[in-house]
């Protein structure tokens, strides 16, 4: 009885025994077989797979794909795209074994600036003034401008700027200089009347601010210059140097300022001819006497 035991249990071990070894032999077999099949679809990889490299926000990504297009090897690299970003080549486009992907990062930011408006000048004629002075009768401001600006940028490189809508928010208020009449040439052949030798006319003129009565009368264009060599204006008198040097600033009573500037054959002693641009206003001055202030 005990023998028989024995035997059981020998013989009960050696069917364990070549079970394991059958179940052991599978196991072999099935691991052989993955790991010919994972060599096969490395080769297959390496061997028909495309790479391809991602240059994007300064970096290059390398990307694997069996096949597909430039959309997929990004979407596999995990590369998101916003909408106005550039991928070149585009993205419907095959992919290309040793293929470069390039993405440009596109934005646009709208900007405000704002800048100075420069003041003009403006020069104006007084006939008040004396050849060359000049006077400011209004001080230049700068106004103030805003723009607002939409620029495009380009991987963070502004490439195109483009102005959306103006604001004045100050308007320039302009420098005003008037000037005296310049006494450039002589007409005829009469001497040049230079600048500085009006000035030295108006010195000599005694008794500063002396008044005297005189006969006025008025006229206007001639297509000619005046004595002293500029073309008349409101503002020019014609006088007799003997009496009224050349160059003496005057205030001619219900005219205004005016500058002996010219001579008339008839203009002798105390006669003054006074300046219009226009006929009719010579016409309504006609003929009165008047009161002359030199004015030193």
């Amino acid at each position: 009885m005990q023998g028989n035991c024995a035997k059981s249990f020998k013989e009960g071990i050696v069917i364990a025994s070549k079970n394991d070894m059958w179940w052991n032999d599978k196991v072999c077999r099935l691991l052989l077989g993955v790991l010919l099949v994972s060599v096969m679809f490395i080769g297959y990889c390496v061997c028909w797979a495309k790479q391809a490299v991602i240059l994007v926000d300064g970096q290059k990504i390398p990307v694997l794909c069996l096949h597909g297009t430039v959309a997929d090897a990004l979407a596999k690299a995990e590369v998101t795209l916003r909408r106005a970003d550039i991928v070149e080549p585009a993205v419907q486009e095959k992919l290309l074994n040793g293929q470069h992907i390039k993405v440009v990062r596109v934005e646009t930011r709208e900007i405000m600036r704002e800048s100075i408006l420069e003041y003009q000048v403006i020069r104006k004629p007084e006939r008040t003034l004396l050849p060359g002075e000049q006077r400011v009768q209004q001080q230049g401001q700068c106004g103030l401008l805003r723009q607002y600006i939409q620029s495009t940028f380009e991987d963070g490189r502004e490439v195109k700027r483009e102005i959306l809508r103006k604001e004045i928010l100050t308007e320039p208020q302009p420098k005003i200089i008037a000037y005296g009449p310049d006494l450039p040439v002589s007409r005829g052949k009469l001497r040049p009347l230079s600048y500085g030798a009006i000035l030295g006319n108006h010195s000599e003129v005694s008794g500063g601010g002396r008044v005297m009565q005189a006969v006025s009368t008025a006229y206007t264009h001639t297509g000619h210059r005046t004595a002293t060599g500029i073309y008349p204006h409101e503002g020019v008198a014609a006088v007799d140097p003997q009496v009224i040097p050349l160059g003496t600033k005057l205030y001619v009573e219900n005219y205004g300022i005016a500058i002996a500037a010219d001579t008339g054959g008839g203009i002798k002693g105390n006669r003054i001819d006074v300046f219009f641009d226009t006929h009719q206003k010579a016409i309504n001055w006609g003929r009165r006497t008047v009161k002359v202030q030199i004015i030193e």
